[in-house]
C-alpha cells in the first residue's frame, strides 16, 4: 500500500463516532451540521488541503516506508444562546475525548505506529445563532507502509 492515511481516517471516524455518542463526526467537509460536531479532515475552508505527508526510505531497505502525517481536524459546538463559556468548555471537553480515546491505543489497533492529537487553535465567537466554539487540532501519524 502507498499510504495508511485512507484506513486512518476510515479508523478515527469510527473510533470517535463511538467515543462522541450524540455527536455528529463528519468525514470531511460538511453539507449540514449539528450543534455538536467533529470533522475529520477538514480544516474549516472547502478545497484546503488536510493532510501533510513525508514518505522516506529507512535506512537502506527497499520496503517497508516510514510514513509521518498531519491530519487537521475541528471540532465546534454552537448554542442558541450567548454564553461563549459553554460552547467553549463543550469543544474542549469532546476533543479532550478524542485525545483520550487516542491515548488509548496511539496504534490505531496496530494500524500505525503512533498516532496522538496535538496542536489546536481555538476561535470563539457570537453569531446570529448564538454562540459558536471551534477547535481545529491536528493528528500526527507515524507509520510504516509495505
Amino acid at each position: 500500500m502507498i499510504s495508511t492515511v485512507p484506513a486512518v481516517l476510515d479508523a478515527l471516524l469510527s473510533l470517535w463516532a463511538k467515543a462522541l455518542p450524540g455527536v455528529q463526526v463528519v468525514d470531511g467537509q460538511p453539507l449540514e451540521v449539528e450543534p455538536d460536531v467533529v470533522f475529520v479532515g477538514f480544516t474549516g475552508l472547502p478545497g484546503e488541503p488536510v493532510v501533510t505527508s513525508t514518505r522516506t526510505r529507512e535506512q537502506a531497505a527497499t520496503l517497508p516506508e516510514h510514513e509521518a502525517y498531519a491530519i487537521t481536524c475541528l471540532a465546534s459546538s454552537l448554542r442558541g444562546e450567548t454564553d461563549a463559556k459553554q460552547v467553549r468548555d463543550r469543544v474542549y471537553e469532546m476533543v479532550s475525548a478524542l485525545a483520550g480515546e487516542l491515548a488509548a491505543d496511539p496504534t490505531l489497533g496496530g494500524l500505525v505506529a503512533r498516532a496522538e492529537l496535538s496542536t489546536e487553535s481555538f476561535a470563539q465567537e457570537q453569531t446570529n445563532e448564538g454562540a459558536a466554539a471551534t477547535l481545529q487540532f491536528v493528528v500526527n501519524v507515524d507509520a510504516w507502509t509495505e
